[in-house]
């Protein structure tokens, strides 16, 4: 089945995170991100609705998907989704599919541009179809969910 291409421009404007020093708070409950994860928590959200997380600099070949309020450092660039063409889940598993590393333009550290990302293309179907996709998806999601809790706690 043919479905329309996109470049990835045309689906997300990537913003670049931003240095977390000044919000970074002990008791903090907003998940500050960083290209190994979770770095520390915020009081204050850098964006608060569904987002793919690219790496910019550093660890650049896993894409995160976040759903709740987030703030990102610089190393970290959040998406902000056009979701009248895309799910941004749906967007998150389409990137995961893609060796990021191959775009890599960093001499010692590897590196992203926002120029290189925006011309990846992407063929998308419909909204109705990517629902239907995502319905498949999510029960699998819930049990990898429910092993990994049962390891955590067979761990502790």
């Amino acid at each position: 089945m043919k479905y329309k291409k996109y470049a990835l421009e045309e689906l997300v404007n990537i913003k670049y995170g931003k240095n977390q020093k000044k919000v970074q708070a002990e008791d903090g409950n907003v998940p500050i991100y960083g290209t190994g994860g979770i770095m520390g928590f915020a009081k204050e959200y850098l964006y608060d609705k569904p987002s793919v997380l690219i790496g910019r600099k550093g660890t650049i070949s896993k894409v995160k998907y976040v759903d709740h309020p987030f703030w990102t450092v610089d190393t970290l660039f959040y998406t902000e989704v056009n979701d009248e063409v895309v799910i941004p889940k749906y967007l998150y598993y389409l990137m995961s599919l893609i060796d990021l590393g191959q775009y890599n333009e960093g001499t010692t550290i590897p590196s992203l541009r926002t120029e290189t990302l925006y011309r990846l293309e992407f063929e998308i179907p419909s909204i109705k179809e990517q629902e239907i996709i995502l319905s498949l998806i999510k029960p699998i999601e819930d049990k990898i969910k429910l092993n990994n809790g049962i390891n955590d706690n067979l761990a502790a």
